[in-house]
């Protein structure tokens, strides 16, 4: 009786475009991997159930499931996040993490930030990147140079590739191109010849 009114409460207003059980008042067993598209287009209908997003001491709601429990250091941004040293060094420079069933997404990696910003970086529900970043979803150089400086590409996760590999595959939009081509479903990789560098360059070269 209590879940179903728990159900009931959060399908009203605010949450009508959340899917929520009316009879077991839980969401879906996908929403672990899902509900960021529905926080991203209408935050308000969460905080009805959970509470606060962005006061710890605020949150639980009349679901008493806090956001914090899987979000330890919050929901949105943190107010300097247009700072290209905070979400560079989370994006770009975080290798991703696979999803697991149950278990909160990791918000490491291109990829995580797609799921909000588009798989093309400007065609998401969240403000597109390419709106600061006019040409790409990363910077201009010395993006690509080859050195340790913050903006620079060699600091970028290996992991990310598969990203990369959207607009850089087999070199495309770079001015450095492989020499080989791999074979057909080869793995996005940086020293792979799938993109721009070909096979035995070291990292950071």
């Amino acid at each position: 009786m209590v879940l179903a009114l728990v159900g009931l409460g959060c399908s009203g207003k605010a949450g009508s475009a959340v899917p929520v059980s009316a009879v077991t008042g839980q969401h879906p067993t996908t929403w672990l991997a899902d509900h960021w598209a529905d926080f991203v287009q209408t935050p308000d209908q969460c905080r009805t159930c959970h509470g606060s997003t962005s006061d710890p001491a605020s949150t639980g709601g009349i679901s008493k499931v806090s956001c914090f429990s899987c979000h330890t250091k919050g929901v949105e941004h943190p107010g300097n996040w247009a700072d290209a040293a905070q979400h560079g060094a989370l994006g770009a420079e975080l290798a991703p993490v696979a999803n697991v069933v149950g278990v909160p997404p990791a918000m490491a990696g291109f990829a995580h930030c797609s799921k909000c910003h588009g798989s093309t970086y400007d065609n998401g529900p969240a403000v597109s990147c390419k709106s600061c970043h006019t040409k790409a979803p990363h910077p201009d150089k010395p993006w690509i140079a080859s050195s340790t400086k913050a903006t620079s590409h060699v600091n970028a996760a290996l992991g990310n590739a598969p990203e990369c590999a959207k607009c850089h595959t087999a070199g495309a939009n770079s001015h450095i191109k492989p020499l080989v081509t791999p074979p057909a479903g080869t793995t996005p990789g940086c020293f792979n010849n799938t993109l721009c560098h070909g096979m035995g360059i070291p990292a950071g070269a």
